[in-house]
């Protein structure tokens, strides 16, 4: 009872109107973002008072289940009312009711959230609405400057940009890209809105979208790019577009299938021309999107320091009060955007924050970047940012900040991995000392996947048969998806196509230099 109820007023919530916030009266849906409000109150409506999108030029449609589901919903909630304490009022504001109090119950959530599903199905077998309602900010690439209001998600991680594409709506899609809207924004999913577009066959989408300086290779779930969609969707015009702006004929999604692979014989005498007739690379799109988020990181500047010397702590503290953009973070967590240690000539030792400073993409700095920054200016995170772990070769710091610019995969991604005999402390060195759970997070923060079991290299499941994204093609490593790491000898010492047993060592080499190393 108590979860039927909770879902229940979950679905009051929903068909709350976003401006009177009561149950709404002859309902109508907001075309901008699927919000629901009475129908009288449109005409004095420019926005959504929720998620402040501005209303389309047809701004509602009407569903003529609505009004019926509604009252359906007030029936239910008369004839339940004695089963309930005392509940605050809808706050149509919030996505679920958190406080609603049941006599003689326990509050099941997760149970609850199964049978608000239900109860919706029961009331609305068609159900349009909150497809981009529940916005919350996100900072992305937009130009020079940070366009908050643009880049609010739904629920879904969508932005604008992403509905827009799927439903077809260029105009707004113009307007939206004038205004500097991230056109390589990934959703929750990975898709971008250049995977919506060519999913919703828009050949003058697709064409627009690339004349912003959209990245055409960034792999979306299942590591499928655009050209994967749009050679599966056998749209011959979209997939000739894609190629003439770069498109990677030779990109393999987790399942090891390329574009060319996927295409029938038809199709690969289209894609063999589009490739004598390239018009653009990636190259000239990615260095402009690097340099423009770049830029971007010096207007929210999160630091984590790591110093022996208490003289650059106190300095750091000044530097934060003089600058607004400047912050101290006192844990080492994803809001850090800059890590900061004590380095010589560039170069910096190897610890468990440095790892995962490598791991998150962020900025990995020299300490001097504190001790030349002055109270009136900050210095330039470039000449700062540390070249090597260790030595110089081991320069994966730079590389990862860029992978994760390209809205590429994580270092590990495609493989899994099973720590033998990591229970206690491993010391790899004095700044170093590794255990399960430290190699667990790094593995998984990558992108990896930490096995429980040993795996058994005669039954790999098939949703384990994946082709990490990072192997050298034609190397080593190209089909290998499983992983055993060892601190000491391991026996037997597998060396197969799929599974390799390795030691640590290779693991850390790998993080360091951020990239599948090959074994020796």
């Amino acid at each position: 009872m108590n979860s039927f109820l909770m879902a229940l007023e979950a679905v009051k919530q929903d068909y709350t109107c976003r401006v009177c916030k009561e149950l709404c009266k002859k309902p109508v849906t907001l075309k901008c973002c699927f919000h629901l409000i009475c129908e009288e109150h449109i005409k004095d409506l420019f926005k959504c008072p929720t998620c402040d999108l501005p209303l389309l030029d047809q701004p509602v449609y009407k569903d003529d289940t609505l009004e019926a589901s509604v009252n359906s919903t007030l029936e239910l909630d008369k004839i339940f009312s004695q089963f309930k304490t005392d509940t605050n009022p809808i706050d149509a504001s919030k996505e679920d009711n958190k406080n609603v109090t049941i006599r003689g119950t326990r509050n099941t959530k997760k149970t609850a959230s199964k049978i608000k599903d239900k109860v919706n199905r029961e009331l609305r077998k068609k159900s349009t609405e909150n497809e981009t309602s529940k916005m919350s900010p996100q900072t992305t690439v937009t130009g020079q400057k940070l366009l908050k209001n643009i880049e609010k998600r739904n629920k879904k991680g969508e932005t604008a940009l992403h509905v827009f594409c799927r439903h077809g709506k260029i105009d707004k899609v113009q307007e939206l890209l004038n205004e500097g809207a991230n056109s390589n924004t990934k959703d929750h999913a990975g898709w971008t809105p250049l995977h919506e577009a060519v999913q919703s066959g828009r050949l003058d989408m697709v064409r627009l979208l690339l004349s912003y300086k959209t990245l055409v290779n960034v792999p979306g779930p299942d590591n499928e790019t655009p050209l994967h969609e749009a050679v599966r969707y056998n749209n011959k015009d979209i997939v000739n577009e894609l190629v003439i702006h770069g498109a990677d004929l030779n990109a393999k999604n987790n399942k090891g299938e390329t574009p060319m692979q996927l295409a029938t014989d038809e199709m690969k005498k289209i894609l063999e021309i589009a490739m004598e007739n390239v018009i653009q690379t990636q190259t000239a799109n990615e260095t402009n999107v690097s340099s423009i988020q770049m830029e971007l990181d010096y207007d929210d500047i999160r630091v984590y320091c790591i110093t022996q010397y208490r003289t650059v702590q106190n300095k750091l503290k000044t530097l934060a009060k003089h600058h607004n953009n400047v912050s101290i973070e006192s844990k080492f967590t994803k809001r850090v955007t800059h890590l900061l240690v004590d380095a010589e000539d560039g170069i910096c030792l190897t610890s468990l924050d440095v790892l995962q400073g490598i791991v998150y993409g962020v900025w990995i700095l020299s300490t001097d970047w504190i001790i030349k920054s002055t109270e009136d200016h900050l210095e330039d995170f470039n000449e700062y940012e540390i070249r090597g772990v260790g030595t110089t070769k081991y320069n994966g710091p730079k590389k990862s900040r860029y992978n994760k610019y390209k809205q590429l995969p994580g270092l590990f991604n495609g493989c899994h991995f099973y720590l033998h005999n990591f229970n206690t402390n491993y010391e790899v060195s004095k700044t170093l000392i590794l255990n399960k759970t430290t190699l667990s997070k790094l593995i998984t923060d990558a992108g990896g996947i930490v096995l429980r079991r040993i795996p058994n290299p005669e039954s790999i499941p098939e949703n384990e048969k994946l082709v990490p994204y990072h192997a050298k093609k034609g190397g080593k490593l190209e089909i290998c998806s499983h992983y055993i790491i060892f601190k000491d000898m391991y026996e037997p010492r597998y060396n197969m196509k799929h599974l390799k047993a390795l030691p640590i060592a290779w693991l850390l080499e790998c993080i360091e230099k951020y990239e599948l190393c090959e074994p020796e």
